[in-house]
């Protein structure tokens, strides 16, 4: 096995020299149980765990769901000619903990009610990231959306605001039936204002002023005042 941390001797703990002249340690049924050691050196997912004045190979356990790294005190565990970390007992610069399942594709955690809570930041990455619930809530003070494409998707999107502001270069609304409810005052500041309407425009108020600088038309077939 490629994994293997150790190779089985007949009996009793021997030691062997590695490539680079490290003293390995290998261990029988008389070596086998729990010992503490520090590992000092990582190859991809083999690690050198000094017991003592040895050095043993070992390989992480599943149950060793924090990663280890250089300096480390661990928990070793010697089972049928082979090393396993088991845990990480003790770390000089605890700062930055990663949790993860060795060899693992796919990681499920489950409850029925699972939390997460962070004092300063928590964060989510990945190239596909999919939240999925029958409803999701978001509460926050501030929440700022940042992407190359965003797009809504829904039966019914409805958005509520106190004040409610958009800025872009284009604009561009299209739908098949559109209605507009404003109590107060719809104010429009244009450069210019073109409308095409294909079949009938009809504006109704209690007063109505047009004001022109220069020159007002009316331009029809029939123009009817009055």
């Amino acid at each position: 096995m490629a994994n293997r941390a150790l190779e089985r001797p007949d009996v009793g703990l021997a030691a062997s020299e590695n490539r680079d002249g490290m003293r390995m340690a290998t261990t029988g049924g008389a070596g086998e149980g729990l010992v503490q050691g520090k590992i000092v050196e990582i190859d991809g997912g083999r690690f050198a765990v000094a017991v003592g004045d040895d050095t043993v190979w070992a390989v992480r356990s599943l149950s060793c769901l924090l990663e280890p790294a250089v300096g480390d005190k661990v928990l070793l565990a010697r089972v049928d000619g082979e090393a396993f970390v088991l845990a990480i007992l003790d770390r000089l610069l605890p700062d930055v903990m990663t949790l993860s399942v060795p060899q693992a594709k796919r990681l499920v955690v489950s409850a029925p009610d699972l939390a997460l809570n962070a004092t300063d930041r928590i964060g989510l990455q990945g190239r596909e990231t999919t939240l999925q619930g029958e409803r999701v809530h978001i509460l926050t003070k501030s929440f700022s959306l940042v992407g190359q494409m965003v797009a809504f998707v829904a039966d019914i999107l409805q958005s509520t605001a106190h004040r409610s502001e958009t800025a872009a270069d284009h604009v561009s609304v299209q739908a098949g039936n559109r209605t507009t409810h404003v109590k107060g005052a719809d104010v429009s500041d244009v450069g210019m204002l073109v409308q095409t309407i294909e079949q009938v425009s009809t504006q109704t108020a209690h007063t109505s002023v047009m004001t022109a600088k220069e020159d007002l038309r009316f331009d029809g077939k029939r123009v009817t005042v009055g």
